[in-house]
């Protein structure tokens, strides 16, 4: 095994998570930036029943999984594109990292695939009237 393949895997897990992290935001983004919200305040809150999302709800992918794709106050059906969207977007992230390597062109590629996306998902969101929460 090579000396830097146990350095560069704890590292590239590392940022496979961030990138899942981002696909988050890009998610709260391209949500909120469509109907005019801000992207600091209010937290983020089921849009039905109005409760604070927690620590497990706030979890990329997972959070979805463990309340089973709905509120865990009012049971309200989360739309599948909340997952999706933040799995795609870390998977899309993780391409620069496999092709380009750690440094520098991963740190490049993830910049611009998160720009890129964010794009992406605002433009559909306004043409089609998507929204990230209802799946609608």
């Amino acid at each position: 095994m090579s000396p830097y393949l146990v350095l560069e895997l704890p590292f590239a897990i590392y940022l496979v998570l961030v990138a899942f992290f981002f696909g988050s935001f890009i998610n709260l983004a391209a949500d909120r930036l469509p109907r005019g919200e801000s992207l600091v305040t209010p937290r983020s809150h089921c849009r039905s029943c109005g409760r604070v999302l927690n620590l497990v709800d706030l979890l990329p992918v997972g959070g979805y999984f463990i309340r089973g794709g709905r509120c865990a106050t009012c049971r309200t059906p989360i739309g599948l594109s909340a997952p999706l969207v933040e799995a795609a977007a870390g998977l899309l992230m993780l391409i620069p990292i496999v092709v380009l390597g750690l440094w520098p062109g991963s740190l490049i590629g993830v910049c611009l695939v998160t720009v890129l996306f964010l794009g992406a998902l605002v433009v559909s969101h306004v043409r089609y009237g998507v929204t990230t929460a209802t799946g609608r």
